[in-house]
């Protein structure tokens, strides 16, 4: 086996690159079912390495086995690591939105008081003059910025006043809402899953500007994750926020201290 490494040093090389190359690009999407063809080939994988741990196959066949398994071996390691690579990357992610949010309604309060001082000031230019001194501020960041850019582009969805039959939907099934997340959507009048699916492209600019993290509903696929949990489906996500492996608020009910 050293002597099948030593040879095949950069395609070796490559398989692992490609291992790493999918398993963090698949790793971000939400698991809707187990794949029977990827449980047969990792059965498949599994009796190859049995058969060449033991030496089944003689000869060049033998040869032939041995080098699928190194190349098989060298990919999945690639997944394998790929994979963490994205998870901590997500929740390293995750954690620095929570600033971002709270930038972004100190951005839009401070919009909505200037908007105020100036309606108040256009009744008299001598006022205007002083209460213009008196709320001037630094610019916002570029991360408020981008937010406030979204929601103009973008337009808000319709909300409803109480969730219906008086129970709001878990909303904190799918990936990338929270608490926080949650609780702002419950103040735009979004409580169910169908809302979220029913979603336009401009809807969901409008929303990610308001939760201060543009493109994130694009990315991380709320609508697509929204339109399973309204069908009765179930994610892999969803499945691990059921069994307590996520912590979270079902109800619509505070967090515990």
């Amino acid at each position: 086996m050293l002597y099948l490494v030593q040879t095949f040093t950069a395609p070796l090389l490559l398989a692992l690159a490609g291992g790493l190359a999918v398993g963090w690009i698949t790793s971000d999407r939400e698991d809707k079912g187990r794949s029977a063809w990827a449980a047969l080939a990792m059965t498949v994988f599994a009796l190859m390495v049995v058969a060449a741990a033991l030496n089944w196959v003689p000869g060049r066949p033998g040869l032939w086995l041995d080098t699928m398994v190194l190349f098989g071996a060298a990919y999945l390691l690639g997944c394998i690591v790929g994979a963490f690579a994205r998870v901590f990357t997500d929740k390293a992610e995750d954690a620095a939105a929570e600033p971002l949010q709270q930038m972004a309604v100190a951005g839009q309060a401070f919009t909505s008081g200037t908007e105020a001082v100036k309606a108040v000031a256009g009744a008299t230019t001598a006022v205007a003059g002083l209460v213009g001194e008196a709320v001037a501020s630094p610019p916002l960041s570029a991360s408020a910025v981008a937010a406030s850019e979204a929601m103009a582009q973008g337009s808000k969805p319709q909300g409803v006043a109480t969730p219906r039959s008086g129970k709001a939907d878990e909303l904190e099934l799918i990936r990338g809402i929270g608490p926080q997340n949650e609780a702002r959507l419950h103040a735009l009048g979004v409580f169910h899953f169908d809302q979220i699916a029913a979603w336009t492209p401009r809807e969901a600019q409008w929303v990610g500007g308001y939760l201060a993290f543009p493109g994130r509903i694009e990315r991380e696929d709320w609508i697509g994750q929204a339109k399973l949990l309204a069908a009765g489906g179930t994610t892999s996500h969803a499945d691990r926020v059921r069994s307590g492996e996520i912590t979270s608020t079902p109800d619509g009910r505070p967090p515990k201290a």
